[in-house]
C-alpha cells in the first residue's frame, strides 16, 4: 500500500489510497484524553509506543509498512504529543493506559512495538497480560543500563560508560524548543548534527518533514515529571523482561548508547521466550528513522510468523 504524508491545520495525519478510514483521533482514557493515530483495516492489530520526549511521529515512517498487515495504533502517551496530562507517569499507570486502550477497542490479542521508554510500558504489559500480546518488538531498548543508572551509578557507568549520554538527555528533554531553534535544527545539518549526534550518527539524513516531527516531542509536559517522578528508584526492568513469554524481536541500533549492545545481550540471555536480536550497522537509538527501509523489512519478517 502506498502511502504519503500530508498537513492538516496543526496536526500531521496519514493519507492512503485505501478507504478513508484513516484518522487522527482521540479516547477518554481515565477521565483523559489520549490521542492516537488509528489507520488500516486487517483482523490483526499493531499498537505502536514512543519513549521520552517524544510521540506518535517517531513512527511516520514506520506506519504505512505495517498498514499492508495490520491495524495500526499509534498512541501518544498521556502527557505526550497531543495526549492530556494524567499526573502520573511510571511503568504502573502507562500499563493501565494500554490496556484500557485495548479494552475499549475491543483487540483481543495485540502486536506491541516499543521504542525507548516505550520498551518498558510495552515489557511490562506484555510480562503482565501474556494472553493478549502475539508479538513484542522491542527498539532503542531495552534500556535496562539507564534505569540501572540513578540506583548503581558508578557499577552502571562502569559496566556501560555510553549511557551517561542519557545524562545529557535529563537535563535537556525537558526544555520546549523555541520554533526559531526548531527550523534551523530542520534545515541545518550542522545544528541537527550538533543537537542528536550523541543518539544518532547521523541525524541530517533524516528528512526534514521527518526530523520536524521528531522534534515536536521534546519539551512534552510529561517529560520532567516522567524523569524525576521517582517510579525508576528500585525499578529493575529485568523483572518485566524474564516474565515476557511471546517471541520476541530487538532491533537494536550498533551505535546506540541509551540501549548498548550489552543491555541486549544481557535480555538475550536472561529471557524465557524465544529472543531474535537484529543489530543494524552504523545506527543508534532510532533504527525506524534513521534505516527505515531495513527497520521494516526486519519488522515485516517477524510479524508475518504467528504463534
Amino acid at each position: 500500500m502506498s502511502a504519503r504524508y500530508v498537513k492538516f491545520r496543526s496536526m500531521t495525519t496519514l493519507e492512503t489510497k485505501a478507504p478513508s478510514t484513516n484518522w487522527r483521533r482521540d479516547l477518554i482514557v481515565d477521565g483523559r484524553r489520549l490521542a492516537l493515530l488509528d489507520t488500516g483495516e486487517h483482523d490483526r492489530t499493531c499498537v505502536l509506543v514512543h519513549g521520552l520526549a517524544a510521540s506518535w511521529d517517531y513512527w511516520r515512517l514506520t506506519i504505512p509498512a505495517l498498514t499492508a498487515s495490520h491495524r495500526v495504533v499509534a498512541v501518544d502517551l498521556p502527557g505526550f504529543g497531543y495526549s492530556e496530562d494524567r499526573g502520573r507517569y511510571g511503568p504502573d499507570e502507562l500499563v493501565k493506559v494500554l490496556i484500557e486502550l485495548v479494552n475499549q477497542e475491543r483487540i483481543d490479542t495485540v502486536d506491541l512495538i516499543g521504542h525507548s521508554m516505550g520498551t518498558v510500558v510495552v515489557s511490562e504489559f506484555a510480562a503482565r497480560y501474556p494472553d493478549r500480546v502475539d508479538r513484542l518488538v522491542l527498539t532503542g531498548g531495552p534500556i535496562i543500563s539507564v534505569l540501572d543508572l540513578p540506583n548503581h551509578p558508578y557499577q552502571t557507568l562502569r559496566r556501560q560508560p555510553q549511557v551517561a549520554t542519557f545524562i545529557v538527555e535529563a537535563l535537556t528533554a525537558g526544555i520546549k524548543l523555541p520554533p526559531q531553534l526548531q527550523n534551523l535544527i530542520v534545515r541545518r545539518g550542522w545544528a541537527r548534527w550538533a543537537a542528536f549526534r550523541a543518539y544518532m550518527p547521523h541525524p541530517e539524513r533524516i528528512d526534514d518533514d521527518v526530523f520536524a516531527g521528531v522534534l515536536r516531542g521534546v519539551g512534552a509536559r510529561a517529560v520532567l515529571p516522567t524523569l524525576y517522578g521517582g517510579w525508576w528508584w528500585r525499578y529493575d526492568l529485568r523483572n518485566a523482561l524474564v516474565n515476557v513469554t511471546c517471541p520476541t524481536l530487538v532491533i537494536a541500533g550498533e551505535r546506540d548508547t541509551i540501549s548498548p549492545v550489552g543491555d541486549v545481550e544481557e535480555f538475550a540471555r536472561i529471557a524465557r521466550t524465544n529472543v531474535t536480536v537484529e543489530h543494524l550497522h552504523d545506527t543508534g537509538h532510532a533504527p525506524m528513522l534513521e534505516k527505515p527501509e531495513a527497520f521494516n523489512k526486519l519488522l515485516a519478517q517477524f510479524l508475518a510468523e504467528r504463534r
